[in-house]
């Protein structure tokens, strides 16, 4: 009868808990691994947010000003600060960031007009 049963639990150990064993720590790594890459892909996202920002107030500093203050700042200007403000950004943007803002938003460009845009609407509106 002993033997009967340890063959029983023989089979049910080998047939069933172990692999659900290695099912559940399959599960777990995946649900670390996604947790992980999504803290990373936001830290990422953080930084390349707050470095546009940053280029948008050093661009209305040296230059938007200047020109407001002399009544020139018209719709060709508006391009230029545009333009600065995308370069100063890119040139400050890691690899990284680059290519997790080109992975999951697409064009790296549309998406630095996109936060500029933003960053000068929530500038205006403090």
């Amino acid at each position: 009868m002993n033997e009967i049963l340890l063959n029983v639990l023989s089979v049910l150990v080998t047939a069933i808990i172990i692999p659900l064993i290695s099912f559940l720590g399959l599960k777990l790594t995946q649900w670390l691994n996604t947790k992980i890459k999504n803290e990373k892909g936001q830290a990422i996202v953080q930084k390349a947010t707050e470095v546009v920002l940053n280029a948008v107030k050093c661009v209305f500093q040296t230059y938007v000003e200047a020109l407001k203050k002399e009544g020139k700042f018209d719709a060709d200007a508006q391009k230029q600060a545009l333009i600065q403000a995308k370069n100063l950004a890119l040139g400050q943007l890691s690899t990284d960031a680059k290519d997790y803002i080109v992975a999951n938003y697409g064009d790296l460009t549309q998406w630095l007009t996109t936060q500029i845009e933003a960053s000068i609407n929530t500038l205006k509106n403090k």
